[in-house]
This record gives C-alpha cells, structure tokens and sequence, in this order.
C-alpha cells in the first residue's frame, strides 16, 4: 500500500464514498461487515498523491476502524482486541489454564494475525507470525472464537484440551474476485461479460506437459483435447466450439507455442474471454475467444525462494494384447475350413509355432516388447525467487522439463528450459512507475527416423501391424533383413533422427503515469519485443540389417542430411489513457488506446543425398544433387480501441467497446474494418425488494447479464491475394539489353474483394451466490453467427485453368449455439474443509450454407452438409446387425456389389425402399468427432495438513471411424489383437466383429465397406488428475527455516470409462491405435520454501 497514491478530497463524507474513491484509484477493494460501518458518516480527508498507508492511518483515527491488506485486498474490522484477564468471582480467581495451538488456511498456510477470542469475555490473542497462539482459560471451560477478516469465523468448544489447532475457509463475500479482462482489469460483481477464471494455484504442481493440459475438466466454456502423448504433444484448446483462441500473456498477443511452453509456476491468474463483450477490443484476432494470463511479480517484503520437483513416470492409458503366431495361425486354418478351402498351415508347423523348438523358421516375436519400455521416466524442477521493497521488486524464476519415451531407442526425448525475470519499479516523486519483463524458452525435440516417414504415425503403424510371424532378429541377434519396415532396425540408434530445437527470447517495457492534477487519470505505453528461431536437422540414414546366419551387415538406401533455419520477430507498442472516477453514486471507468504491430520471418532448408558414410554434417556430404529452399514473409496490423463502462451503486451495469483494426493480408480498401460490443448487468441482491434474502443468506449475490457484439477472424487468408503474383524459377533471359528473371502464374486470381469474416454474437448469464456463499455459480446461454467466409465462388468453373479469386461469399454462413454452467460448494466441518465444483458445456452448430459444396452436393438431402443441425462423420450404409440364417439371407435387399453373402455377414438397410443397396443408399453416418458436451467435477479436500484435489472429466457423445489394423479386411491382416478373435461364429452370435474371411473379395467386401456398423461411440468418463499432498510445516517441520515443505504423490489419467476402451483405443486419441498413445502418468514432488 506503500507504492500506491490517492488523490482525495471529501467533507463529511460517509465511508462508504471514501472506500469508492480509493477503489477508484488503485487495484485494491474494499470487503467489510456493513454493520461495522454503521454510523461512519463524518470522514473529512484532503490529501494530494499520498501513500495510501497514510490515508488510512488517518481514516483509522477518525473511526476507530483498522485496515488490513490481504492479497489484492483490504479489510475492515474493528481495532483489534488486546488480551485482558477473566476477572476474578466474588470469592476467588477461577484455575486458569493455557491453550496453544496453529492456525492455518486450507492449504496448510499458516495465517499471522488472527484474532482468537474466548467467547463471552474480552479475552483475546492474536497469533503471531507462524500462526501460533497462546491464550489464559478458564480449566475445562469455554469456547473459543477465531475470526480474521476474509475467512468464515469458527466456534470450537475446548473441551478440556490443552491444544487446539484449526482450520480457516476462505469467506466467498469478503474475497471479491479481481478479473483481468482485456487490457484491464474488473471484478467479479461488476463484470457483464462472460469469462471464466480459475484458481492458479490448481496449476503448479501438475505433472503435464504444457498449461493446457493443466486445464482439462476445471473451466466451464474450454474443451481441451489431447490426440497423443509424445514427447513434447500438446493439448489443444477450444472456447464454445471455435477454432483455435487468441492467447495474450501480460497484455501482449502472444502465439500459441509461446502460451503451451509457459510454466505454470509463473501465472498470476487465468482467465477465458468467451462472447463479444470480453473479446471485441483484440478486434478480428478474437473470434474464436481469448485465453489470457497475467504472470507474477515481485511483492513487498523480504526474499521468497521456492523450489518444486516432480518424479514423473509415464505409460499408455491402454494398450491392446497381440495374438502368438500359433493363434494368428491357427485362426487362419479355421477360416479356410469355413470356406472349404485348403488350409495354409499344416499342424506340424503349427506345432512348431506353438513350441517354439524352431524359432526361426517359426517365429513367435514380441514386437511390442522389443520396441517399447514398460515406462518412460519425467523429470521437472522448478525454482523461483521474489523479494520487493518501496522502489524495487522482483520476481525471477527458471525450469527444466524433461520427458522421455515409450520407444526402446535414446532418439526420442523432449527437453525444455524456460526462464522469466519480472521486475517493478516505482518512482513516487514523479508519479511514475516502471515495469520490465524478459521471459523465454529453449525446447528441443527429438524423433527417430522411419523407414517410409519421420514421426511416430509409420513407426507406431510399423509396431502394431507386424506380425509375429515376421522375425525381428537373425539368430546372431542383429537386426533381420527378411521382415520390411522392421522395427528393430528402426529403433537403431543408426537409424537416424528428426530433430528440433525452438528458441523464443521476449522482452517488455511499460511505463504507467498517474496524473497529480486529475484524480483517476492515468497514462500507460508499453513496448514489447518477441524473437524467435528454431533449427531442424533430419537425418534419414537406415540402419544396417543382416541376413538369417549372417554377420555381415546389409546396408539400406545411403542416407541425407535435411536441416532448417528459421527465425522471425515481432514488434509491439502500446499506449493508452485511462479515466476511473466517482461521482457520487456514479461511477466512469474508461480506457482508449492504440495498438501496432509489425511482424516478419524467414526460413532457410537444405538437402545434401547419398553419403557414403554414416556422418550427419554437410561438410561430409556429396554436393550432387544438393537442393535449397527458403522463404519469407511479413505482417502488419494496428488497431485503434476504447473501452467505456458505467455503473450506478454498483448496482446497475453499461459497458460498451469499439475497435477499428486494420490489416495488411487485406486489400487496401478492405483493410479496416470496425468491431464493437455492448453489454449490461443487474446486480438484484443489491436490490432493497432483495433485502430479506440477502440478509437471511438465501440469496447472497444474484446478477443477470446481456452482451451482443460483432467480432471478426482472418482464418485462412494468405498474404497478398489482392495483387497479381507469379513464381519464380531458375530461368532468365535477356531482353533489350536488360536481365530478367524467369517467372511463372500462380495459378490464382488476384481480388480486391474479400475481408474479415463477421461473427456476430449474443449471451444472457446469470451469477450467484447463496447460504453465506458457501454455494455459488453462474449460467450462461450464447448464440453465435459467422458469415463472409473467404473462398472462391463453387458455382463457376475457373477460366484458362486458373484458379478462381477469393471472395467474400455472402451465402456461407454457420450458427452456433450452446449453453454452460459451473456450480461449487466450499464449506468445512471443524478442520475438515472441502470443496466440490461441477461444469458443463454443450454447443451445437449448423450450416445453413456451406463454402465448399457445389450444386451437386446440395441437391441430395442425405449426404450434403448444409441445413443439417447435427454434423455427420462421414457416409454410408447403414447396417441392421449380422445374418443369422438362411431366412436373414433371402428376406429383404441386399447390397449388390455383395457376393457369398453368409450368415455372420453384415447386413444393411434398403433406406430408400427400391428393392436393392447401393450407392443411393449411402446416408450420414455418426456425428462429429469434436465433442460437443464436455464436463468436469474438481474435488478439494483438506484436514489440517492434508489435502486431495481430483478432476473428473468427461464428453457426450464423439464418434469414431474404426479403419486401419483395427478394422482389418481379412483375417491375415486383422487378426493381430487379442479382442479381435471376439468375431461371429455359430457359437458367438453377439460378436464384436463380423465373420472372418479368407480375402475381402471372398463376400464383394461386403463387411468392410463403410458403414455405421464401423462407427464407434467414443464418449468417456475419466479420473483426469489425482493428487495427494501433505504439509510437512503443520508438524514435523514446525519449527525450521522453511516457509513451505510440502510433499505430494499424483497422477494423470488414471481410469477411464469409455466404449472406445472394447477396442483398446483410448477415447480421446484421434488415431486407431497407429499413433504414439495417450499417457497416464504417476508422479512423486517436493514443494519447499524459504
């Protein structure tokens, strides 16, 4: 409170005017019992940029009231009670006795400074430093009182104990959440936007990999989606179904790399903008919702140092079991049987097989348990260091991530290193305050080579189509050259590697100027700098193999060397003027300001073919055949914005926001373009008609509120498509005298006549609170149009084998809607505390004309995608279970490019009644694989030192194509996996899959072609996070030189519940087991403080 100074001029005012007025001018809020202000109605102060301590000092003196500041807030009690004696009975002194014992928050943080009462008497003391007391009582007597401003008061009866430690809630009415919101903050109560927070100190000691994941299953309005669990993978998110967000860090666009390389150690707080009235002032860059944080800073007072440390092991949420060569075999035999063919494996080679006496020419191979560990090891460190003073603070801290693999090979790993230096500095004497940032990371990933392809998509595929009736090893143990695409030679260390190191360096200067001549007025720029580069290196060698008796290595293709170079960097400035001010019950918050930003890029690639030794550096390879490629690009953009917002006894709500933005990927006569929103709230518990509910704790806190805006996204707009553009090749001429350079068309009109696509949107929420606020929540409904999509126009074919220009086309257009809600419980019971929260999200969206559908597909209702509410995954038949008998076969249509049709075989609809199946057949089969209901149950739990969190997590329905190895089309290919010989006999009619066959073409493909029958439902429940801690302060390191000591055991995806999970596959991977697996992990930490 020190830094921060107040301008005030007041007469005889109330309190309540003042705590208006400095809540006007600084970050802090007031939270205090009405009852205590009663009769504070003569405040006279007139003071010019005085530190706010000494204002309330002053007020103190005038009120007997004493301020305390906790976090961002500052509360109001009556001057503390001092200790004073029981007095003694009429005939002698009552035995009195000592009670001890520790205060401490939910978390196991000790609280200085609470008041412990004995109840009926002015007998009090506070607790010191650590959170310990000692307070005089009447033997065996009493009840003892502990209240401190912010947290609910609690009774505890002392029951002859000589101890007594406690547990203190955090009071939801007191603590009045501060919201950042886009360039500023708000507050919960006065907020008419929809934007969800959450609780950052949730974040810290996850084991992820990135803050997204972090998230999953915490905030209302954000679906998170995980498609795989390599090294380095990262969540995406979603906000109400949009594309990919917009992500701000400390009030700068940041990318999305930058925002999933961030540790979550260094966020201040976190918040989700949702509609137009949160979004509308980053303008076309906000459509698809913003996710924006602040990071920490340095605060007052001595050096903080923290240091956290995660052992993490990893391993696949689920991994299917593989049939033995002598099963595969043997299945195989039963199917020619079937068929009355001739089988291709006599029973003496299925001895062998089964016997293992001859391994090689029989082979039964592992190929999961010579290519994959049975864990892949994690570490994570960070540490972090705060201190401040009157001019100075600081916050600086560092982290190292490291994450190993599934895959038996040392060529797969991620490594990150992040770093971050936030610095404040205040210069009182000309109303000046200073603040610097650098922040950045250094990230390296590392894949092994494939074969046919870099990444894991050929190598997984490679895993798991394999065969074990394929060898992976000669019998000198060295890698067979008979099996193609061999895993073993694969995962050789000289085999290659795909290898990417990303560096990001940020730097940001703000200053902020509070005017001394105007009360409320306030200046603010602020410059930012962001550079980055990122090298890759391929090198595509494949490893010696050797033949069955052989020793002498077989070498594959000679290798080449592929390695990249590409950096860019970003400039931004800011500056704003911002106007907060109270005018009796009238209260004016604005901000106008003016944002540019200029970014550029380049890269650099380059390919050397055929060394002739395995040495992966340029120098070493041949210059024949050597290829170049290189690129670069820039961008502008500005923006100018103004935010206004209005409340009357902060009870009635007006805001409105305007952006005019500009952009260079435009044409020049499209490059600006307007975007704006209006938004409003009621607060009725403030309502007098509201009175006996908010008194009785019915009703709390009750608000309604209303937005509509218009927003933009350039989604797919390429630079320059408003001029003429050519290629350049390696040819030149000489024409009059002068050299010119060799050119191509593009094979693209250029147009004049595109801009932003327009989203115009609209929510009502409501937020409240009830029983004393122990219960709260909010509800939110919102409805979304998006129109202008850029496209060529499908209606005219292009002329002279041109592409067609890009146009606005004004008859695409999609709807989205949806609702959300998220509801909590936070009580205790003595020491126990808890809290239970439940979110819930659900959109649907709807083309009413699509972008990319031509007259053809438009004109038939079963297969288009325009006017169709519920989008479909794809097409097909749709199937009515498996012929069972002679009757089955003869009764009804069957497909016609079908032939063998037998029982056991798929059987399909004749949806259009023509007496026939075929292509006219074909409908929308399944939904989108996106899911559009999500939701997620967090639990807290705590008992003095102890705590558990949990996350459960959850979607509807999202559907799944069920193709590759999974599927199969014939028993040699499909029967790999254990769950697959789950498949129609005689004797097992309800059956997982259809009735094996020799070949596809033995029935026309009859059970493989597309169908729902292949549609997996892939809705799931999931325990996302467990953690178990414990506070090692609360007793065995009472007494020690740590602030914090903290140990704690957790998890990631532990249990899952999931119809995906019959067929092995992990319901939130997009891939049919082809791909690196989703993750569960275990982890043991340490948290401790200084």
């Amino acid at each position: 409170m020190q830094r921060e100074r107040v301008t005030l001029t007041l007469q005889k005012s109330t309190l309540l005017e003042f705590i208006k007025r400095v809540e006007a001018q600084t970050p802090f809020r007031f939270t205090f019992d009405e009852a205590e202000l009663a009769g504070k109605n003569d405040i006279t102060i007139r003071v010019y940029k005085e530190p706010l301590s000494k204002v309330l000092e002053r007020i103190s003196s005038q009120t007997g009231l004493e301020f305390r500041l906790i976090n961002n807030n500052i509360h109001i009690r009556s001057q503390a009670i001092q200790p004073k004696p029981l007095p003694a009975s009429n005939s002698n002194a009552q035995e009195q006795v000592t009670v001890t014992g520790h205060v401490t928050d939910k978390k196991g943080v000790a609280l200085p400074g609470v008041t412990v009462l004995l109840k009926g008497t002015t007998t009090a003391s506070p607790t010191d430093v650590e959170g310990r007391y000692s307070i005089r009582v009447p033997k065996g007597q009493g009840t003892l009182v502990f209240s401190f401003i912010g947290y609910q008061t609690q009774e505890v009866d002392i029951d002859s104990r000589a101890s007594i430690d406690v547990t203190l809630v955090d009071d939801a009415r007191a603590l009045e959440e501060v919201v950042v919101v886009a360039y500023g903050t708000t507050s919960k109560q006065k907020i008419t936007s929809s934007v969800s927070t959450l609780p950052v100190e949730e974040l810290a000691s996850i084991p992820v990999q990135s803050v997204n994941d972090a998230i999953a299953g915490r905030v209302h309005g954000v679906i998170v989606t995980s498609s795989t669990g390599a090294p380095g993978s990262k969540s995406s998110i979603s906000i109400r179904g949009g594309g990919t967000p917009l992500y701000v860090i400390d009030n700068i666009i940041r990318s999305q790399n930058d925002f999933q390389n961030l540790n979550p150690n260094d966020i201040e707080s976190y918040s989700v903008l949702k509609d137009a009235a949160a979004t509308s002032l980053y303008g076309a860059l906000g459509g698809n919702g913003v996710v924006l944080v602040t990071t920490k800073k340095g605060k007052d007072g001595q050096l903080n140092i923290n240091y956290s440390f995660n052992q993490i092991y990893s391993q696949p949420t689920i991994f299917p079991d593989r049939v033995s060569s002598y099963e595969n075999l043997a299945a195989i035999n039963e199917v020619y049987r079937a068929e009355g063919r001739e089988v291709p494996v006599s029973e003496e080679e299925l001895g062998y097989y089964r016997d293992q006496s001859r391994p090689f020419e029989y082979p039964n191979t592992d190929w999961q348990g010579i290519a994959l560990k049975d864990y892949s090891p994690e570490q994570r460190h960070d540490l972090s260091l705060s201190a401040g003073g009157k001019m100075l603070s600081y916050y600086a801290s560092g982290s190292y991530y490291h994450q190993g693999t599934n895959l038996n090979t040392d060529n797969n790993y991620n490594d990150r290193i992040t770093y971050r230096l936030n610095t404040v500095g205040n210069f009182d004497n000309i109303h000046l305050k200073v603040t610097t940032g650098i922040d950045g990371f250094v990230e390296t990933n590392s894949v092994p080579n494939s074969s046919t392809a870099g990444g894991y998509g050929q190598l997984f595929q490679h895993i798991q189509q394999k065969g074990s009736t394929q060898l992976a090893y000669n019998e000198f143990g060295l890698p067979y050259n008979g099996t193609t695409d061999n895993p073993a030679v694969e995962l050789s260390p000289f085999s290659g590697y795909h290898k990417n190191t990303s560096r990001v360096f940020n730097s940001i200067l703000g200053l902020e100027y509070e005017a001394p001549f105007l009360e409320g007025l306030g200046l603010r720029a602020t410059g930012n700098y962001n550079m980055w580069n990122s090298m890759s290196k391929s090198w595509n060698a494949t490893a010696p193999s050797y033949a069955l008796n052989s020793r002498t290595p077989i070498l594959g293709n000679p290798p080449s060397l592929t390695a990249g170079r590409g950096d860019g960097s970003t400039l931004l400035l800011q500056g704003f003027i911002t106007y907060n001010n109270s005018f009796g019950d009238h209260n004016i918050d604005f901000a106008g300001g003016y944002e540019q930003a200029y970014n550029k890029s380049g890269s650099l690639t380059a390919t050397r073919q055929r060394y002739q030794l395995q040495f992966d550096q340029f120098v070493a390879g041949p210059t024949v055949d050597q290829l170049a490629s290189g690129s670069e690009s820039e961008n502008a953009r500005a923006g100018f914005l103004t935010r206004l917002g209005y409340n009357f006894k902060s009870k009635y709500f007006l805001e409105g926001t305007l952006r005019y933005d500009g952009n260079d990927l435009l044409p020049a006569t499209k490059q600006w373009g307007t975007f704006y929103a209006v938004s409003g709230g009621w607060a009725l518990s403030e309502e007098s008609f509201m009175s006996s509910l908010k008194d009785s704790h019915i009703l709390d806190f009750l608000k309604i509120r209303g937005s509509y805006g218009l927003t933009g996204i350039l989604d797919g707009i390429a630079p320059f498509q408003y001029v003429p553009g050519y290629n350049v090749n390696a040819n030149a001429w000489v024409i009059n005298d002068q050299p010119v350079q060799g050119t191509s068309e593009p094979g693209t009109l250029p147009s004049t006549n595109f801009s932003w696509f327009s989203i115009r949107s609209r929510n009502i929420g409501l937020d409240f609170g009830s029983l004393n606020n122990r219960l709260t929540g909010s509800v939110d409904y919102f409805y979304m149009r998006t129109t202008g999509y850029v496209s060529a126009d499908t209606r005219y074919a292009a002329p002279l084998g041109i592409g067609l220009p890009p146009i606005n086309n004004t008859d695409a257009a999609l709807r989205r809607e949806g609702a959300e809600f998220n509801i909590a419980w936070a009580d205790n019971v003595g020491n126990f505390t808890y809290r239970v929260g439940l979110n819930y999200t659900y959109f649907n969206q709807l083309w009413e004309k699509t972008y990319w559908e031509d007259e053809a597909a438009l004109k038939n209702p079963y297969t288009r995608e325009s006017g169709i509410s519920q989008a479909a995954l794809t097409t097909g038949y749709i199937s009515s279970g498996f012929y069972t008998n002679n009757s089955d076969l003869l009764a009804g249509a069957r497909r016609i490019s079908s032939v063998d049709v037998v029982a056991g075989d798929l059987r399909y609809e004749d949806v259009n009644g023509d007496g026939k199946i075929d292509g006219s057949d074909f409908r929308r089969i399944g939904s989108n694989s996106f899911p559009r209901m999500n939701f997620g149950t967090t639990i807290d739990l705590g008992y003095r030192g102890l705590n558990l969190s949990a996350v459960v997590m959850g979607t509807g329905n999202r559907d799944r194509y069920i193709g590759g190895v999974v599927q199969g089309s014939n028993v040699e290919n499909m029967l790999i996996y254990d769950f697959q010989r789950d498949y129609w006999r005689p004797d097992n009619t309800d059956a997982l899959y259809p009735r094996q066959v020799s070949s596809a073409g033995v029935n026309g493909n009859n059970n493989y072609t597309s169908s729902d029958f292949w549609i997996l439902r892939s809705g799931f429940v999931r325990l996302k996070y467990l953690q178990v801690g414990y506070d090692l302060k609360s007793t065995l390191l009472k007494v020690s030189p740590f602030k914090q000591a903290r140990v704690f055991v957790s998890g990631t995806n532990l249990l899952t519940s999931s119809k995906s999970m019959d067929y092995f596959i992990d319901p939130e991977s997009n891939q049919n087991n082809e791909d690196y697996p989703i993750q569960r992990t275990f982890a043991l930490g340490v948290t401790v403080g200084f």
